[in-house]
């Protein structure tokens, strides 16, 4: 369990990296750059097979009366959230420019509709399910062409949300209308996740 949950950290390590490269590359107009550098943080969660909660939670799809596995996948999103707030926060107080972005990014998000945020989750959920079952099916370039084009659409993803919310951290980090956008980008993700798997796989009768 304690491995795990290593895992999940140094996941949660690895996208906040990828934000702060995706937030740089913004503020020297460099969006394109900063979506493709993105990539960093999922390949080598990938590579390493550390834990990352967009990466696996649409396997439940697969495996609905499995819950240890579901219980598996919480956790993960857990450690995943509180590593990347803490690493945003931290990063926020010590990088004025990568703070400046963050500041923007998360206001523009929280400024939506739930209902929009929903559905931008929804398919950043499914984009990630593709991302990693590609690599996992041996076709790499997935990941390079999936992860970007979340990114560049702007679809929400709740672990580098996380680190976005704690780079932006001020008033409204810990209000109702926040805590709702967390949950609804999380849960967003897991539908998105498994709609593909459930939608393949064979069922039993």
């Amino acid at each position: 369990m304690i491995n795990e949950i290593k895992k999940s950290i140094i996941s949660g390590i690895l996208i906040s990296i990828g934000c702060i490269g995706y937030l740089a590359s913004i503020s020297s107009g460099l969006n394109w750059l900063g979506a493709l550098l993105f990539s960093a943080g999922l390949f080598t969660v990938c590579v390493y097979e550390f834990n990352l909660y967009t990466g696996k939670v649409g396997y439940i799809g697969f495996r609905f009366t499995d819950f240890k596995y579901t219980l598996f996948v919480v956790q993960i999103c857990v450690f995943n959230l509180l590593t990347t707030f803490l690493i945003g926060i931290i990063v926020g107080k010590n990088f004025p420019v990568i703070q400046e972005q963050a500041i923007r990014c998360y206001s523009a998000k929280l400024s939506g509709t739930v209902l929009k945020s929903f559905i931008s989750a929804i398919l950043c959920g499914i984009l990630m399910f593709l991302s990693v079952d590609s690599w996992k099916k041996n076709q790499k370039i997935g990941l390079f062409i999936y992860v970007p084009l979340f990114i560049i659409a702007g679809f929400d993803h709740s672990i580098a949300n996380s680190f976005y919310n704690g780079a932006a951290f001020g008033k409204d980090t810990f209000s109702l209308a926040n805590f709702i956008f967390v949950l609804t980008v999380v849960l967003g993700n897991a539908v998105g996740g498994m709609l593909i798997p459930v939608l393949t796989r064979s069922w039993k009768k």
